[in-house]
């Protein structure tokens, strides 16, 4: 993709299964990648791997500020730290309410607020966050976990609002069904018909792959005039 050969990228939950895609994508791209997880990413052809809890700010402050002087600053964020919960609203537990927002929702407004300063000092950057079918559609016992997405895209928005004007670019990537194993989890425990695989009309789930490559056009100049955009990557599972 053009604009991606040399850039600076921060990734959040690389350690993932759509994370390592990522990361995996943009060193292909030329990128210079700094993989941050809850513990220490190991893969190769980083710039630079730190672990840092995202619902930490004196945490993610330090965690950025490594990245920042590994890569020589920070082009592009790519936040996707998350987890997920599945239960019935009146058994959900308020602990696991408050987990699964902090991480997803309050993870990302710490690994965006770490990057906001040196992308303003720069002139510019390029912000994607990760929120999920669950922020647009409704779907039985994920309470917790659209909430934290409905979170994460009306934040992004807001950024996205607010930097425009100073050269930063932010969207919300909000995939489908991706073939990891936390939903491959949640299938086995599912139980009756999986309507979620069911309501993809494409008849299938994402490769990780996919997904990590709407995240390198999103972050490259190929995507130059989309901005507080909602870029649905589900298969039509939105639309059906």
């Amino acid at each position: 993709m053009r604009g991606l050969d040399g850039a600076k990228i921060l990734v959040t939950g690389a350690d993932g299964a759509i994370g390592r895609a990522v990361v995996a994508r943009l060193n292909e791209e030329g990128a210079r990648v700094a993989a941050l997880d809850l513990h220490k990413p190991e893969q190769d052809g980083l710039a630079c791997a730190v672990a840092a809890d995202v619902t930490s700010e004196e945490g993610m402050i330090a965690a950025t500020a490594t990245a920042s002087e590994a890569l020589g600053g920070i082009d592009g964020l790519v936040a996707m730290a998350g987890i997920q919960a599945s239960a019935p609203t009146h058994e959900l537990g308020l602990d696991t309410f408050r987990k699964v927002l902090d991480v997803g929702a309050v993870g990302t407004f710490l690994a965006v607020k770490s990057v906001l300063p040196g992308m303003l000092a720069q002139g510019g950057g390029r912000i994607i966050t990760f929120g999920s079918t669950a922020a647009v559609c409704s779907a039985p016992q994920l309470a917790a976990y659209a909430a934290a997405k409905g979170a994460v895209l009306q934040f992004t928005r807001s950024v996205a609002v607010e930097y425009a004007g100073r050269g930063i670019r932010a969207n919300c990537l909000c995939p489908g069904g991706v073939e990891t194993p936390m939903l491959a989890a949640i299938d086995a425990a599912r139980v009756g018909p999986d309507h979620f695989k069911e309501g993809h009309p494409i008849g299938r789930y994402a490769a990780p792959a996919e997904i990590a490559s709407v995240v390198s056009f999103l972050l490259s100049d190929e995507s130059s005039f989309v901005l507080g955009a909602t870029v649905m990557a589900d298969g039509g599972y939105s639309i059906g």
